[in-house]
């Protein structure tokens, strides 16, 4: 094969790698096909081609696509909506006892709460969960 057709399905594996989600399969086998463009061009054999071809592709499978697959699992999830108040402190704006929920502050907005505890007026909390519209609060 001649240098030309290595780049050109470089190329199409790379589009394969962008249109469908294989986790960098289609990637490594492009970094294969580049290398072996590189050795259709400097050699005139086919063999040379075919395994240079295989040995970075294998390579490639084994060391840039773990590193590749790291790097998106290392990307942090942000919480939104509700979810981001869990964790965050408030303030009651109403007792909170037991059996009769009161209200909180939190980020400027009044939520329902309850307790397991009594928690008096004033007294700063941590959301623990939320239940619809409630929220369960602690000190």
């Amino acid at each position: 094969m001649t240098w030309i057709a290595w780049l050109t399905i470089a190329v199409v594996l790379v589009i394969c790698e962008i249109a469908t989600s294989s986790i960098f399969f289609c990637l490594c086998l492009s970094i294969g096909s580049l290398f072996a463009a590189g050795a259709s061009y400097l050699f005139n054999s086919h063999w040379i081609e075919i395994m240079v071809f295989i040995i970075v592709s294998t390579l490639s499978l084994y060391f840039v696509r773990p590193f590749f697959k790291k790097m998106i699992k290392k990307s942090k999830t942000v919480e939104s909506n509700v979810d981001a108040l869990i964790g965050a402190e408030a303030i009651v704006t109403s007792k909170i006892t037991p059996f009769s929920p009161g209200f909180v502050k939190v980020s400027g907005e009044i939520w329902r709460a309850e307790s397991i505890v009594e928690i008096l007026e004033g007294e700063t909390v941590k959301i623990k969960r939320i239940n619809g519209t409630t929220l369960t609060v602690e000190k």
